[in-house]
Order: structure tokens, then C-alpha cells, then sequence
């Protein structure tokens, strides 16, 4: 039987027969079932009936030059055509290196692992040999992986998250180990607060994990003055400040957040846009505390993986990082997201209902609010059901905008005014439907 004569309802039923909620990941469930895709290119996905979708999600923003880009699929194609799949070192991983060391400001070494998750995992592990100490601290309602030390205050309601003050750690999932409860959570964008919470726990602190841009729960930068004073207080307090650039790398600028504002952090991570969509990921920092991993020169702390420096995927992001190397890709992205910003601007005037969209590189969050959120709390506030009305009508479109009011959508170098325009069009006619008007 071709897949193409597989409905997505059959599927789903024959997936939920043997996949706990029919999805490898939880955010991918959909009402009444996902999209399950067969083919992509561009800008587009193409399901298994044979419907063309403008994706809108981008593999959570990952695929940032377009599905199938043709520079990263023929390297990629060529590492299949050599046989290389993982347990060797390749002359290409380390071509990629040396591009990534031409893109990031006061590069220092960098290793490469194969997700985002495990990135943090390592750089946790450096961060607690050079320092001692045991505990980590994070910002409220930032995303970092499913790291247990980590998936803390993700998505948390309001009665589980405390005062604003001195934000809770709610865990993200049942299940984690007790280690979780010692994560220490602060207000993001909120200096005094932050300040106040680290100098109390300073002397337990091993590091300091920030997303920059806080994009697993749309898209709140931190203000700068924010971002300088934490590095200014963790070097302070001897505290290791790692930043998470999984998604703001390399889409604010080529070198990423680091770049955008001009602050460079102890330890960084990144993947998503670094591999377009293939499972890479880097952790990159100061040499001294990379070396700690150097056990030919005598490093204490290991740094193992079958898949770290996998041939397809240090492929794909030689092939891909030159590209986002030149800046066009993200010139082109900011362009598109202002284009989607100022559409919402005008849509929220002419229907008077207060909605906004948040972004910059690509990555777009519409707000149901009357500004822009600085932090979660005020992220949350963002009205629901209007959001799902507009998922729905987009959908009805062909247009896939990610299920949930508080993931994040994402373009890529693919997308042109015409998809913009196309979701700006499904915008409006679900806004003149609204069903929460009164």
C-alpha cells in the first residue's frame, strides 16, 4: 500500500496503539491528530494525502535556511553516499568548527553533541568541576531541555509558580528526581530580584542558565541592561552564566545573541539552525573551562556520545553554517518578521482586538495582549482561545502554526511576502470571526 493512500486519522489510530498519545513528543499532538508529513521543501510540508502545507513552525525553528535546502542535502547525501554514520572523527566536523569559530565573537574550543538537552547536560557538568558547587539557577519559564536539573518552572500555572519575587520550581514533568526541587528560579528581567535571589544562594550556585531570548514561550527578550548586570553579577559571585542559544543562534544575528548584544557568557549552547533540522549540537566556552573535558591533557570530566559528531549532521552544518556565515539569511528574516509584526499592528487596529506579535530572525509569537510581555507571568496573561481561533482558521488555509498560545513560530530564509501575506489573510478572517466577542 503507498503511504499516500494512508489517511492521517488511520494513522493516528494505528499510532495510538502503540505510542503513549501517538506522538514521539508531546507538543506535536494536535486536535484531533497531528500532521504526519511525508515529503518537504522550502517553505512547505506535504502530507501523506498529498495536501501542501505552509509550514509555519520549521521543525521548532530549527530548519532555519527551508526544508531540504539544496547546499545541506547534498552534503548530507554525500555522507550517506560515504558511509559515514558515527563512532569516527571526520574532516568535515572539523570544517565546521572552524566556520562556527569565524561566526561567534571571543570564541574559545567547542565540542559537539547531538541535542540541545544534552549540550546543557555537558555544560552543567563543567560548570559544577570548575566551581564546586552543586546547584543551578534559571529563569523563570524558560524552556532548557528535559534535563532534570533543568525542566523546572516550564509552563507552570499560576498556582503552582509562587510570588513574583521569589519565583517557585514547580517541576515541567512528573517523574524527575528529587535533585529537581534544589533548582533556583528567578525573575527574568527583573535585576534587583534576580540579584537578590543569587547573592542568597551564591555560595551553592555551580551555574547560571539564561536564555537570552526567552522563545519556548514566544518571544521575550531580555532587556540589555538585564543581560549585562547577570554577567556582571556571576563573575561576581564566581558563578558559571551559560547561555542557552539553541534558538537564538544563529537567527538574532550570525553570531547569535552574543552578537545581538554584545555580552559573552562563560559557556554557551547551540543547535537547531546550526544543523538546519539535523541532531547537532555544540557546546562552545572559555578555553579554561572547555579543557576540563580534554582528558588527553589530563581533563577530570568526561564528554561521551556514540552520535557526537554524527557524519550526516556535522554534514549538514558545514553545509549550512557558511550560509548563515554571509548574514543574508538573517537580513532576510528580520525583513519578513517586521513585514508579520506591522500586518499585526494594522489587524489589531482595524478589528480592535488586542493582539501583537513579538519576533525578530524569523522566530514570531502573536500576543492576545495589549503590549508585549517581559516576562512569563505577563506571557500567560495572552488569551487562549482567541490564539486557537486563529490556529484553526490558518489551518483550514493549509497553514500549520504551532497547537499551543505559548510555543513559538518560526519562518525560515525559505518563506517569502507571499506566505507572510497568506498568514496575515488568515489572520484577519479569523479575527472578523472572532468568538470571544461579546
Amino acid at each position: 500500500m503507498s503511504v499516500t493512500s494512508i489517511s492521517p486519522a488511520d494513522l493516528h489510530a494505528r499510532a495510538r496503539a502503540l505510542v503513549p498519545g501517538g506522538t514521539h513528543s508531546s507538543t506535536r499532538a494536535r486536535d484531533p491528530y497531528p500532521c504526519y508529513a511525508q515529503r518537504a521543501e522550502g517553505p512547505w510540508l506535504w502530507d501523506v494525502e498529498g495536501t501542501r502545507w505552509t509550514d509555519f513552525g520549521m521543525g521548532n525553528a530549527a530548519v532555519m535556511l527551508g526544508h531540504a535546502h539544496p547546499a545541506v542535502t547534498e552534503a548530507v547525501v554525500r555522507s550517506v553516499t560515504d558511509g559515514l554514520t558515527c563512532g569516527t572523527e571526520t574532516a568535515t566536523a572539523v570544517e565546521a568548527v572552524e566556520t562556527l569559530r569565524t561566526m561567534i565573537p571571543d570564541f574559545g574550543l567547542a565540542r559537539f553533541a547531538v541535542t540541545g538537552t544534552e549540550a546543557l547536560m555537558h555544560a552543567l557538568t563543567i560548570a559544577r568541576q570548575v566551581t564546586g558547587r552543586e546547584r543551578v539557577a534559571k529563569a523563570e519559564g524558560a524552556y532548557h531541555g528535559w534535563a532534570d536539573s533543568l525542566w523546572v518552572s516550564t509552563w507552570g500555572t499560576p498556582d503552582t509558580i509562587g510570588p513574583p519575587e521569589r519565583p517557585a520550581s514547580p517541576p515541567g514533568s512528573a517523574g524527575l528526581s528529587r535533585a529537581a526541587a534544589d533548582t533556583v528560579v528567578f525573575p527574568f528581567n527583573d535585576l534587583p530580584a534576580t540579584a537578590a535571589i543569587l547573592r542568597e544562594h551564591a555560595a551553592d550556585l555551580a551555574a547560571v542558565v539564561l536564555e537570552p531570548v526567552l522563545i519556548d514561550i514566544g518571544f521575550i527578550p531580555a532587556e540589555p541592561a538585564y543581560l549585562q548586570g547577570l554577567r556582571e553579577l556571576t563573575a561576581e559571585l564566581g558563578i558559571v552564566l551559560i547561555f542557552d542559544e539553541l534558538l537564538t543562534g544563529f537567527r538574532l544575528e550570525p553570531g547569535g545573541a552574543r552578537a545581538h548584544y554584545g555580552v559573552t557568557p562563560d559557556l554557551t549552547t547551540y543547535g537547531k539552525a546550526l544543523g538546519n533540522g539535523y541532531p547537532i549540537a555544540a557546546v562552545e566556552g572559555r578555553a579554561d573551562l572547555m579543557a576540563v573535558t580534554d582528558t588527553l591533557a589530563g581533563g577530570p570530566v568526561q564528554w561521551v556520545g556514540t552520535f557526537n559528531g554524527h557524519g550526516s549532521a556535522v554534514a549538514a552544518a558545514a553545509a549550512a553554517l557558511p550560509i548563515l556565515a554571509t548574514g543574508e539569511p538573517q537580513r532576510h528574516l528580520h525583513r519578513l518578521t517586521n513585514r508579520l509584526r506591522d500586518g499585526f499592528v494594522d489587524l489589531a487596529r482595524r478589528h480592535r482586538i488586542p493582539v501583537l506579535v513579538a519576533g525578530l530572525g524569523g522566530h514570531f509569537q502573536p500576543y492576545f495582549l495589549p503590549a508585549a510581555p517581559r516576562d512569563y507571568r505577563q506571557a500567560m496573561a495572552t488569551h487562549t482561545e482567541r490564539y486557537l481561533h486563529l490556529v484553526r482558521t490558518a489551518e483550514r488555509h493549509h497553514l500549520l502554526l504551532p497547537p499551543k498560545a505559548l510555543l513559538h513560530g518560526a519562518l525560515g530564509a525559505a518563506h517569502t511576502e507571499a506566505e507572510v501575506d497568506a498568514l496575515l489573510a488568515a489572520a484577519d478572517e479569523a479575527f472578523a470571526t472572532d468568538p470571544t466577542r461579546s
